[in-house]
C-alpha cells in the first residue's frame, strides 16, 4: 500500500474521529425525550443562544438546551453541571435533567431519588419566576427545597436554570404572542410588562444565603476573633494551667457541634481541588461566597497558615480532628492508656497521607467524580454532613477512626488525612514561631515529646512544624515549674536554698534566746 492511500485512510479516520466527537456534544432525540417525551424531531438552531427547536407529530413544542451551553458556571467540583432543559413556547418549563456531572455530594452520598425529586421541582415553573433554594416566602422569589449536604450543588444548578431559561427566552421570543400571557412574560419577549409592576432587582444567590445565616456568620466571626486573642496571649494563658484547659475543651465542644455538625462546615481536600479546578476553568467569586462559614473559614486559615502554619486549623477548627482530641482526653480521664507507635514506624506512617494526596490530585486532573471516590478517605461527609445516616462500610469507617483516638490520639489526622499534607506544604512559609523550646529538650528532656499527641516532636527535641497541630500542651509544660525538668531542677534548688535560710534563721534565733 503506497504512502499516498495509507495517508488518506489517517486523514479520512481523524475526519471520522472529529465528526463522532463532535456528535458525541450534540443533543440526541432521546435525551430530548427526557424533557419533552412526545417529541419527534428536533432542529439545531444557529441562533446567538444554541438550543434545539422540538416538535412532535402535531406541531412545534418549544426548544431544549443545556446549562453547559447556555449557562455554564462552575460548581463544588470547579467545573459547570450539564443539565438539558425543556422550555415550552408558553414560556414554562417542561422539565430538567441532569446529563452530566461531577460533584463528589452527587457521586456518593446522595441518592438518586433526592436527585430526581430536586430537579423535578422546576417543572411547571415559567420563565419570569426567580427559583432559589430555600427562598420560601421571600418576596419576588419562588422557593423550591435543596439537597442536605449538597447546598452549593443545588444553589449553582438553579442558579444555571434560572439564567439559562430567560437567555433561551430573549433569543427566541419566549412566550410567543398566540401563547397565554402570564405576568411579566412581556419583559422577555419584548413589549410592556403585563402586570404593570415595576421588576424586582436580581439578588446574587450568594448574597441571599450570607443574609439567612447571618447569626451562623457572627458566632463564627467572635469564635476566630477570641481564637486569635488565644495565639496573641498564649505566652499567659498557657502558664494559668487550669483556665487554658477548660478554654480549649470549650473551643473544641463549639468546633465539632457548631462548626462541624449545625453548620456543617468540615472544610475538606475537595474544597482544595474545586478551588484549584476552578481557577482553569472559569473562576468565579459567587461560587465560593455559596457557604458563608465555610468561605469566612477558608480565608481565615489561608491568612493563619501563613502566620503560624497548619497547625492552627489542624489543631482548633477541624470538627473531625476536635472529635478525636475530645474522644482522647476523655479516654485519658478514664484511665485508658494512650499507645505511641515506635518512632521509626510513627515517620513512615506519615508518608500515607501524602501518597493519598498525590493520588487525589492526579485523579482529579482527570475527573472529580474518581477524585471524589477516593477522597471517601476523608469520613468528614459521613459524620458531619449526613450525620452517619449512609451505608454501613462509610459508617463503620467513621466510627472507627474515633474509636482509635481512644489508644492512638488523632489517628487519622496522623497518617490518613490528605488535607492535612497538603496545607503542610504552606506551612514551610509560615512567618511566626512561637512555640518556646529550651537547649535541654530533647537533650536529654523528652518530657514534651512524651505528652505530645501528634507525636511532632522529635527525639532531638525538635518540633516538626509541618506535623504540629498547635495544641500549646508543649508550651503548658514549658512554663510548669512542676512539668518541664529544667524548671523542676531550679525550682527543688530554689526550695532547697530556701529551706536552708529558713533554718539557719531558726539557728540564730535559737541562739540569741
Amino acid at each position: 500500500m503506497c504512502a499516498r492511500q495509507l495517508s488518506a485512510i489517517y486523514c479520512a479516520l481523524a475526519l471520522l474521529l472529529v465528526s463522532a466527537a463532535l456528535r458525541a456534544q450534540d443533543l440526541s432525540l432521546e435525551e430530548v425525550r427526557r424533557v419533552f417525551p412526545e417529541a419527534a424531531t428536533i432542529t439545531p438552531l444557529n441562533g446567538k443562544v444554541p438550543a434545539y427547536l422540538v416538535r412532535s407529530e402535531r406541531g412545534q413544542l418549544g426548544y431544549a438546551f443545556t446549562t453547559v451551553e447556555v449557562a455554564p458556571i462552575s460548581a463544588y467540583s470547579g467545573k459547570p453541571i450539564d443539565a438539558l432543559i425543556g422550555l415550552g413556547e408558553d414560556g414554562v418549563i417542561r422539565g430538567v435533567e441532569i446529563l452530566h456531572h461531577e460533584e463528589p455530594i452527587l457521586v456518593i452520598g446522595v441518592s438518586d431519588t433526592d436527585i430526581r425529586n430536586f430537579v423535578g421541582q422546576f417543572t411547571g415553573k415559567t420563565v419570569t419566576d426567580r427559583i432559589r433554594v430555600g427562598a420560601h416566602g421571600r418576596e419576588g422569589y419562588v422557593g423550591i427545597d435543596g439537597i442536605s449536604g449538597a447546598t452549593i450543588t443545588t444553589m449553582v444548578l438553579a442558579s444555571s436554570v434560572n439564567k439559562a431559561v430567560k437567555l433561551v427566552a430573549q433569543a427566541y421570543g419566549i412566550p410567543r404572542s398566540s401563547a397565554p400571557a402570564m405576568p411579566g412574560m412581556s419583559d422577555i419577549a419584548g413589549g410592556a410588562p403585563a402586570s404593570g409592576g415595576a421588576a424586582i432587582p436580581e439578588t446574587p444567590a450568594w448574597q441571599l444565603l450570607w443574609q439567612d445565616r447571618i447569626a451562623e456568620i457572627v458566632l463564627v466571626s467572635a469564635a476566630l476573633v477570641l481564637l486569635l486573642a488565644i495565639l496573641f496571649l498564649q505566652d499567659w494563658l498557657v502558664e494559668h494551667t487550669v483556665l487554658f484547659h477548660r478554654l480549649r475543651v470549650a473551643y473544641l465542644l463549639f468546633t465539632v457541634f457548631f462548626i462541624g455538625f449545625y453548620c456543617a462546615a468540615q472544610l475538606s481536600i475537595v474544597n482544595l481541588l474545586a478551588f484549584f479546578h476552578s481557577m482553569t476553568s472559569g473562576f468565579s467569586w459567587d461560587t465560593l461566597l455559596i457557604e458563608p462559614v465555610i468561605f469566612i473559614l477558608w480565608s481565615f486559615v489561608a491568612v493563619s497558615i501563613l502566620l503560624w502554619g497548619r497547625g492552627v486549623f489542624c489543631g482548633w477548627l477541624c470538627p473531625f480532628g476536635a472529635a478525636q482530641d475530645l474522644i482522647s482526653k476523655a479516654a485519658t480521664r478514664l484511665g485508658v492508656e494512650g499507645y505511641h507507635l515506635p518512632q521509626m514506624v510513627h515517620e513512615r506512617l506519615w508518608a500515607i497521607k501524602y501518597f493519598i494526596l498525590i493520588a487525589l490530585i492526579g485523579l482529579s486532573l482527570d475527573s472529580m467524580v474518581n477524585a471524589a471516590r477516593l477522597a471517601e478517605v476523608e469520613p468528614f461527609k459521613t459524620t458531619f454532613i449526613l450525620h452517619f445516616a449512609r451505608e454501613p462500610v462509610f459508617v463503620v469507617y467513621a466510627v472507627a477512626l474515633l474509636a482509635i483516638s481512644a489508644i492512638n490520639s488523632k489517628f487519622y489526622c496522623k497518617y490518613l488525612c490528605p488535607l492535612g499534607a497538603a496545607l503542610s506544604f504552606v506551612t514551610r512559609f509560615r512567618i511566626f514561631d512561637w512555640l518556646r523550646r529550651r537547649r535541654e529538650c530533647g537533650k536529654p528532656c523528652q518530657a514534651c515529646a512524651h505528652q505530645c499527641q501528634i507525636a511532632a516532636i522529635k527525639p532531638t527535641g525538635e518540633i516538626v512544624d509541618n506535623e504540629c497541630h498547635y495544641c500549646l500542651e508543649c508550651q503548658v509544660t514549658y512554663w510548669d515549674e512542676h512539668r518541664c525538668p529544667p524548671l523542676v531542677e531550679k525550682r527543688k534548688k530554689r526550695e532547697v536554698k530556701a529551706t536552708m535560710r529558713a533554718k539557719k534563721a531558726q539557728g540564730v534565733i535559737a541562739s540569741d534566746s
